[in-house]
């Protein structure tokens, strides 16, 4: 007599499985809900474990009885919504939902607003939001974060105008996307409007960085950098969110974006004196200024300090900028020097290779000008302007033979565009 047919059990399952990923997973108590580890699947480092929800939960709903799990609940769908595999898989999840009737929860729709959010499908999230009858202000952030996200400023706006339609409550990330639209299509009445609805709301706004800093960021885009000092200003002089890089870094973005590089240097000196240790894109935009204000001193000590006072890894944008700052003063043998080193060479763009380049040829240092060509021939063979570059700096040297066989190379390469020449006789 054959054996009867037993159905999986989808909670063993992830429980084997959250054995095998993890040895910390080994003292997890014997008899686990299955919420619980599918929330722990769902939120685990390992990608197997992750993509794993999806098929226990449709497991779950087929096979409700095994191991005691019941039917789908709205925490359940919830979890399995939160994994990052959940965004490739948003369709079935939505399906599951509705076949499970726990498509009219506000959870399980603002959860699934968010995962089509996350992959991109705006229109989805919007769909869904405008089809469901339980609409709270989670729910609406939900889907203007997916506006945001995919950079749909304007229909950001518009979104926004129906939570007062809607009732939906309006708190401090609804006010930071809705500055921060207006920022990026740089509607400068809109954000002060935003603004001062934001301190009716709150009764001021210098408590939460990230809104503090979305003002800074809007006044600048719109162009009144004074705006974006006095908020700076007024958040530091009450002590609010002083320690948080996040604000520093929206001050120096707002300064750079003028040209006003002085003031970006002095913002940096009095951020790091005011004990905020800076990141990756503070030092961005304090090398950027360096850059254009010819601080090569200040410059190299901003950079040397990135490994040794902040423990932090120098991007190929940080090198761009010291190569192209070094470029600009005509020291090309130290910028090449530092576009070597650390095997950073293989990151840098071809841009900065290019400016190499053509500061070798003002000063007339052949070698260096003609290993950054290599350089940048490497990542682009195709580019006829690194070849033309490259001959105007042979010509400038009278270097006629190695221009001769530059040319015979490219036509080799089949380039339809001839290299550019100096008109300079060569027995002149």
């Amino acid at each position: 007599m054959p054996s009867p047919w037993l159905a999986p059990n989808p909670a063993a399952i992830l429980h084997a499985a959250l054995l095998r990923a993890s040895a910390s997973a080994r003292h997890l108590p014997p008899r686990l809900s299955f919420n619980s580890l599918l929330a722990a699947a769902a939120s685990s480092p390992h990608p197997r474990l992750r993509a794993l929800a999806l098929p226990a939960l449709a497991l779950a709903h087929r096979c409700p009885d095994a191991a005691g799990c019941g039917p789908l609940d709205s925490y359940a769908l919830c979890s399995a919504l939160r994994s990052s595999a959940a965004a490739s898989a948003a369709e079935p999840l939505h399906a599951l939902a509705a076949k499970s009737g726990w498509l009219g929860s506000v959870f399980v729709s603002c959860a699934l607003a968010a995962c089509y959010g996350d992959s991109g499908r705006v229109l989805d999230a919007r769909r869904l939001f405008d089809e469901c009858s339980a609409k709270n202000g989670v729910f609406g952030n939900a889907v203007l974060a997916a506006y945001i996200g995919s950079g749909k400023w304007t229909p950001a706006l518009e979104f926004v105008r129906r939570f007062c339609e809607l009732g939906l409550r309006v708190d401090e990330y609804t006010m930071t996307a809705l500055v921060r639209a207006c920022g990026e299509v740089a509607n400068a009445d809109l954000g002060m409007q935003a603004h001062g609805h934001a301190i009716r709301m709150v009764g001021g706004v210098e408590g939460d960085v990230f809104l503090t800093s979305a003002l800074v960021d809007m006044y600048a885009k719109c162009g009144f950098v004074s705006n974006a000092e006095l908020v700076f200003g007024l958040a530091r002089q009450r002590n609010a969110c002083r320690g948080d890089v996040v604000l520093w870094t929206a001050m120096l973005n707002a300064y750079g974006r003028h040209g006003q590089c002085r003031e970006v240097i002095w913002v940096y000196d009095l951020m790091v004196a005011s004990g905020v240790q800076p990141d990756e894109l503070a030092m961005l935009a304090v090398l950027s200024a360096c850059q254009h204000a010819e601080e090569v001193v200040k410059g190299l000590k901003y950079f040397q300090s990135i490994r040794t006072d902040y423990g932090l890894v120098p991007t190929p944008e940080h090198y761009g900028c010291v190569v192209n700052m070094l470029c600009r003063a005509g020291e090309v043998a130290k910028a090449w020097e530092i576009a070597t080193q650390d095997s950073c060479a293989s990151k840098i763009g071809v841009s900065t290779w290019g400016a190499l380049l053509s500061a070798c040829r003002d000063c007339g240092n052949v070698g260096v000008g003609k290993m950054a060509a290599l350089k940048a021939i490497e990542l682009e063979p195709a580019n006829v302007g690194i070849y033309t570059e490259l001959s105007n700096l042979y010509a400038s040297a009278g270097l006629w033979e190695e221009i001769d066989q530059l040319r015979e190379m490219m036509k080799k390469k089949g380039f339809e565009k001839d290299v550019g020449f100096a008109w300079v006789e060569h027995g002149s």
